[in-house]
């Protein structure tokens, strides 16, 4: 039975993620709470499941939490060279997602790729059977099956405004909502609040009752970027080798 909750919290070669060693503190017992009030307010239905991720690392850095909401049923036809795919694959596959379609000759020029590069990267998302050929052009198979139903990261902070505010930014590249989680005692001034409304980012505070949300983030439309895809694959990687 498909489990509604699953937890990536280590490394793992099988799945592609790699995750920071987690550091004993104030924050971490922060981010185990705001996870176990997560869990407990979420509402799983048969196309909505949740993924969890502690600071897998996207890019060079380590978001705190990432809680990524998915429909199981876009996973049904995977086939198991998805497991071969890489970052330039996935960077190949997002660009004939925001065009369209496209031919080969279309990606070396508009992602300097070599033609080599290009084409062994097409093959094996056509084997994949991510991508299709129609009119002599690339498009995909099916374009709702890339798309996550929601990527919220967190980024968790007792102090050090500037440096959450930073990396809450980044997160903004993957994530369609983005986070900043704080306790009460140490919430930020209101114009460090005004600063993460102005860039779309939201806040959440603990108090004595638990979690509450002080401003909300501005939703983005998903895939963001090639980088969000990379959730979408660990998710169908975790649930084919059942490692979660």
């Amino acid at each position: 039975m498909l489990r509604d909750i699953i937890e990536i919290f280590n490394s793992d070669p099988n799945i592609g993620v790699t995750t920071r060693r987690k550091t004993p503190g104030e924050e971490l017992e922060l981010v185990q709470q705001f996870i176990s009030f997560k869990k407990n307010t979420f509402n799983p239905s048969p196309t909505n499941k949740l993924a969890i991720f502690v600071e897998p690392k996207i890019g060079k850095s380590y978001p705190d939490i990432v809680f990524a909401e998915y429909n199981p049923d876009n996973f049904d036809s995977w086939a198991d060279v998805r497991f071969d795919l890489d970052l330039s694959d996935l960077k190949t596959l997002y660009h004939i997602y925001v065009t369209f379609s496209i031919d080969t000759s279309g990606i070396v020029k508009q992602l300097g790729m070599s033609w080599k590069k290009a084409a062994l990267s097409v093959e094996k998302l056509y084997d994949a059977n991510l991508i299709i050929r129609k009119d002599k052009k690339w498009q995909l198979r099916n374009r709702e099956a890339l798309k996550l139903n929601r990527i919220e990261a967190v980024e968790a902070k007792i102090d050090k405004w500037e440096e959450v505010f930073q990396q809450a930014l980044l997160n903004k590249n993957f994530a369609s909502e983005s986070y900043v989680l704080s306790k009460v005692v140490s919430t930020p001034r209101e114009n460090t609040i005004m600063r993460f409304n102005n860039f779309g980012i939201g806040l959440y505070v603990k108090c004595s009752t638990g979690f509450r949300t002080v401003t909300k983030a501005i939703k983005a439309s998903i895939p963001v970027s090639f980088t969000s895809i990379i959730f979408n694959e660990w998710i169908g990687r975790a649930l084919q080798t059942g490692a979660v």
